[in-house]
């Protein structure tokens, strides 16, 4: 600290402020012969310096006792400001996930770990709110202020499924579900959790937002989802699963051709066999046996084996696998891409978006002359027709709002199918069918590390290195 920001020198004597005015030291000289300093001039020498606050006068005493001369002795202390603390909250599970599937050393996924995101019962202690810690302003020898820096609070969490009281300092889960803080937001999603089996006995679950079940799904059953997600921690076999997000088995599925899986978003699972899936996000397994899929993004087959084998599988963009079909030359079609001329869709939803949102105007139109005429003369006749064409618009509406989600749909499949291949990383088998976007092509030997792409009329066949 430098000592040099303010110097007062009265009769030898010396008071030096520090820059930031928080301490205050004296020195004396050696006094000539019979000459002597006494408290009251050194203090007169401190008042006229400017200190006035943090005095220590028994600091000022000892030097004269002692006789310490010529050296700067620190005889005042101002007080230090303290800053307040800012409000933080304290969170009672664990924030910070990754649900991700486990990539084990053979490359296979594990999904044991899926779905673990943190479960509480209602009324369970998620959070607690610690206020902010207001600050204390200090006092400089000058006897001005030091300014501290406040403390701030924060905002309520913002979320939902949770109780928080008056003071806003404990949230609770308002029922029982799941738990996550993600961007800000504090959010328990009910969630019905089934401890056993699904079986005949049990029936058929219909929840509207995720289904965790911690057995098997039997067959016989059918698991529905209707806002939310499936996952499973056993096996399932001949059940229909459907979900509006994703489906998830921590093992796989025997169907024994009668199983189904639906889901709005992807499809999970270690094993797939004698199953039927269809999903509009990607399928991801270790094996998939005898099983039809339709894709509406990407098929990763990954393991010591990843083997798709049988059936059928479709997907809009890419099918990744170790390998395809076996040696047995049993049937396996793999087609990536669209089958249909999505152009020639396009064209003609853009048409018929093009008549109704016509048909659109023209009741538009209609309906203001009819409010036009009715400030006239407001008839009977004249409200039920208006009747009449507010349904015809209410049509119109939905059917333009209809045909211009399908044509945003009809584009997202065309830019997915734009990248449309098929990669084997080890071995695709004789009696394989490719097909690319509509193009088709027999693998009539076998062929290693290997992918294959639409070019022009035709498909390609290039390799990709081991």
């Amino acid at each position: 600290m430098q000592e040099n920001n303010v110097e007062k020198d009265v009769l030898n004597i010396r008071v030096t402020i520090s820059d930031d005015a928080a301490a205050a030291y004296i020195c004396i000289r050696q006094p000539a012969v019979g000459e002597g300093y006494t408290l009251a001039m050194l203090l007169d020498a401190v008042k006229d310096a400017g200190v006035v606050y943090g005095i220590n006068e028994d600091v000022l005493k000892t030097i004269l006792v002692k006789k310490v001369f010529d050296k700067n002795v620190k005889f005042a202390q101002g007080t230090p400001a303290v800053d307040g603390t800012d409000g933080w909250f304290e969170f009672f599970f664990d924030t910070q996930l990754d649900t991700k599937p486990k990539i084990l050393k053979d490359g296979s996924v594990d999904y044991s770990e899926y779905g673990s995101v943190p479960s509480v019962i209602q009324g369970q202690h998620l959070v607690t709110y610690h206020p902010s810690i207001p600050c204390k302003n200090g006092v400089n020898v000058r006897g001005g202020s030091i300014l501290a820096k406040k403390g701030r609070d924060l905002a309520k969490l913002k979320g939902k499924g949770f109780n928080v009281d008056e003071k806003g300092i404990n949230y609770t889960a308002k029922y029982e579900g799941k738990v996550t803080y993600l961007d800000k937001r504090l959010v328990v999603d009910n969630e019905l959790v089934i401890e056993g089996d699904v079986t005949y006995n049990t029936g058929d679950i219909e929840f509207q937002n995720d289904i965790h079940i911690r057995g098997n799904v039997c067959t016989g059953v059918c698991v529905t989802s209707q806002k939310g997600s499936i996952i499973v921690d056993g096996y399932v076999e001949q059940a229909a699963l459907y979900a509006k997000k994703d489906v998830v088995l921590k093992n796989g599925m025997q169907g024994n051709g009668k199983g189904k899986i639906e889901a709005g978003g992807d499809v999970k699972g270690k094993f797939f066999e004698q199953a039927n899936i269809v999903c509009k996000g990607d399928v991801q397994a270790n094996a998939i046996m005898n099983t039809i899929i339709d894709c509406g993004q990407d098929i990763i087959v990954s393991g010591k084996y990843g083997v798709i084998v049988g059936g059928s599988v479709s997907a809009m963009r890419y099918i990744r696998a170790n390998i395809i079909g076996n040696m047995s030359e049993v049937r396996t079609e793999i087609k990536a891409g669209v089958d249909g001329d999505l152009f020639a869709l396009l064209s003609q939803c853009e048409h018929n978006k093009e008549e109704s949102e016509k048909a659109l105007r023209d009741v538009t139109n209609a309906l203001e002359k009819i409010k036009l005429a009715m400030e006239r003369l407001n008839t009977p006749d004249l409200s039920k027709k208006r009747m009449q064409l507010m349904r015809v618009k209410i049509e119109c509406d939905t059917k333009v709002n209809e045909l211009e989600k399908r044509l945003q749909e009809i584009v997202d499949q065309m830019a997915k199918s734009n990248l449309a291949k098929i990669t084997i990383n080890k071995v695709v088998n004789p009696g394989t069918a490719i097909s690319i976007n509509g193009v088709k092509t027999m693998v009539t030997e076998e062929n290693h590390h290997v992918e294959y792409a639409r070019r022009g009329t035709g498909i390609i066949v290039y390799n990709i290195g081991e």
